[in-house]
């Protein structure tokens, strides 16, 4: 039960700390936050932070590390080829799982720093998809499979961010459904021209 207790009160802390970061991150670059801003906006002690991260850039890579994680073990849930053949899925998970705490993840991806998290975002899912050890994709077609891989995991996440500004009135489901639609129409599997690119079956 002691163990139970203890944990629920780590992890609450964590929560609480991010939390704090993320606002701290929407409103300032991170060089200028220090351990102090952190934890007067989350109203916990210095030891409490030093128990959980060793400085401020730890947090973040902690922070950027366990989003990718959750994002490709979403990748990994679904598979490749059902993302690349129909993305609707896919797109309907990673948005479902934003609306869980968006405003946290409204902070994150508005921050002054979110530039270096999309691109660890985008990064992550070319190399996953893209991997050798992922043969679901005609080895003569990945180059052009990397352009499109690149084109669309990097307009995704700028999209997501217009969203998050308010910049497109539309709903979460309005917007899972069109870009579901422009991934599916572009990704046209069975074309054999050069603008498509197979499966192999």
């Amino acid at each position: 039960m002691a163990e139970k207790a203890e944990y629920r009160s780590s992890k609450r802390s964590k929560s609480m700390i991010k939390k704090a970061f993320a606002k701290l991150l929407h409103e300032k670059d991170i060089s200028k936050i220090s351990v102090t801003n952190i934890v007067e906006t989350a109203e916990i002690s210095r030891g409490t932070f030093y128990a959980h991260y060793r400085d401020v850039y730890s947090l973040f890579d902690q922070i950027e590390n366990e989003e990718l994680d959750k994002l490709l073990s979403l990748i990994d849930e679904i598979g490749y080829e059902t993302i690349l053949s129909s993305p609707k899925a896919f797109l309907n998970e990673t948005l479902k799982y934003l609306n869980r705490d968006m405003e946290y993840y409204k902070m994150l991806f508005l921050s002054h720093n979110a530039s270096r998290f999309m691109l660890r975002i985008k990064e992550s899912l070319e190399t996953k998809i893209l991997s050798d050890n992922n043969s679901s994709i005609c080895a003569s077609k990945r180059p052009y499979a990397a352009v499109y891989i690149s084109f669309f995991a990097s307009g995704l996440s700028l999209t997501i961010t217009d969203w998050m500004k308010g910049s497109l009135s539309i709903s979460l489901d309005d917007l899972s459904d069109i870009l579901s639609e422009i991934m599916r129409k572009a990704f046209n599997f069975e074309s054999k021209d050069l603008a498509g690119f197979e499966i192999v079956r």
